[in-house]
């Protein structure tokens, strides 16, 4: 009876055992796949930044600062009797 037994037993923890390996096998795609996903996140959210980097270095540049404050905001170049020269040691007030 105990060489019966034996073969049951082990037939037992060999289908255990493969249904283990099953599972973590898909636990470890599943969790690849995760880090798959995030990774492609990561790439996307650094290529926006790029973009948005080139977009802020092109908004603070002079010419199209300039070109802003004309078409926005109606800005001219100041004419000669609007402009204030300062040297140093002098205040506002002229003194």
């Amino acid at each position: 009876m105990t060489n019966r037994i034996a073969p049951i037993w082990v037939f037992f923890a060999l289908v255990a055992f493969a249904t283990g390996t099953v599972s973590v096998r898909l636990n470890i795609i599943h969790i690849t796949y995760a880090i798959n996903e995030i990774n492609r996140k990561i790439e996307k959210s650094r290529q926006e930044g790029e973009v948005l980097k080139l977009r802020l270095a092109a908004l603070k540049s002079p010419k199209k600062l300039e070109e802003l404050a004309r078409r926005k905001f109606g800005f001219s170049q100041p004419r000669n009797e609007q402009v204030v020269h300062f040297t140093r040691g002098t205040t506002v007030n002229g003194t």
